[in-house]
């Protein structure tokens, strides 16, 4: 039985050699003094940063407000829900800060970010530790409901 395309040698690749004193230049090249200058570089930095589109930050601003959202379905109530029309609304406002500032805080507030993280980390771990307490207080609850549970069981035995 003949095969109908017959098996091509394969070709070979061509193995560069290089001296051994090229190899040592090479392995010493990486020793040298001379940190990277990116200035001696030919990639050229662009002019100015790509602009976002409204339509792209106002995405950004509405998956903020569903994580906003849900944040209030734990803390306050399991059917909480943003108008869907107030949330778009809201996200096509806020858009255009976002566009104007690149997604950055304004000039004016770059200052303050520090503390204004610092507040935010003291206010999660606030509103953590309150979830925490919500949490062992209902399970103090349920037990205490279910010793009262078994004692009116053993009492009607």
């Amino acid at each position: 039985m003949e095969l109908e395309d017959p098996i091509k040698p394969e070709k070979t690749e061509q193995i560069e050699h290089h001296s051994e004193d090229d190899e040592k230049r090479f392995a010493n090249s990486f020793n040298d003094d001379v940190d990277f200058d990116p200035t001696q570089t030919d990639v050229k930095p662009k002019d100015e940063p790509e602009s976002m589109s409204i339509e792209a930050a106002a995405g950004i601003v509405f998956m903020g407000l569903m994580a906003t959202e849900s944040t209030l379905k734990m803390i306050a109530h399991k059917d909480f829900k943003f108008d869907a029309d107030q949330a778009e609304n809201v996200a096509y406002k806020v858009a255009p800060l976002i566009v104007k500032y690149g997604g950055k805080p304004p000039p004016w507030l770059e200052p303050y970010m520090d503390e204004i993280m610092a507040l935010f980390a003291i206010g999660l771990l606030g509103f953590s530790s309150m979830m925490q307490v919500r949490k062992l207080k209902l399970e103090d609850i349920k037990s205490k409901a279910a010793a009262n549970d078994d004692n009116n069981d053993k009492e009607a035995a």
